[in-house]
């Protein structure tokens, strides 16, 4: 800890920045895929594999819908924050099923544990992550409610 980066830095897991290049797609913009035979659609992304429900190996990109509705909530709330993850306790853990039927698990933000219910409209947004050990922001795709 220093003036610069006032909470702890973790070193929770080893940095790859090849992996983190090759995962963008997903962590940015939300992309899968979809097999050419049957249709099916996964995510993350399946590079290099066959499908699992049919076994084919015509895998293509997929970008995922941005919305969707909550299946599952879990509170993570230990009495403190997160390591690495700010200073934003607790935090809102969910499953939720896309609008093209694809299940995905992803933090709520900008809501209270009282708005996040099952059945609930959310939509995707680009917030802040964790800190790598480097010291830089890692972003990506989080979920907030939809509101109208």
């Amino acid at each position: 800890m220093n003036d610069q980066f006032p909470e702890i830095l973790p070193r929770l897991e080893s940095y790859s920045t090849m992996r983190t290049w090759r995962e963008r797609f997903g962590r940015y913009l939300l992309r899968g895929s979809r097999c050419a035979d049957c249709g099916s659609k996964w995510f993350p992304r399946r590079d290099g594999l066959n499908c699992p429900k049919c076994a084919g190996l015509k895998l293509e990109d997929y970008d995922c819908a941005r919305a969707g509705t909550i299946d599952v909530v879990q509170k993570e709330d230990m009495g403190y924050p997160v390591m690495g993850y700010g200073e934003t306790a607790p935090r809102l853990v969910c499953t939720i099923k896309l609008d093209d039927g694809v299940t995905i698990l992803s933090e709520i933000v900008d809501a209270s544990p009282e708005e996040a219910v099952p059945g609930a409209r959310v939509k995707m947004v680009f917030r802040k992550h964790k800190r790598e050990e480097t010291g830089a922001w890692m972003y990506g795709y989080m979920f907030a409610m939809e509101r109208d």
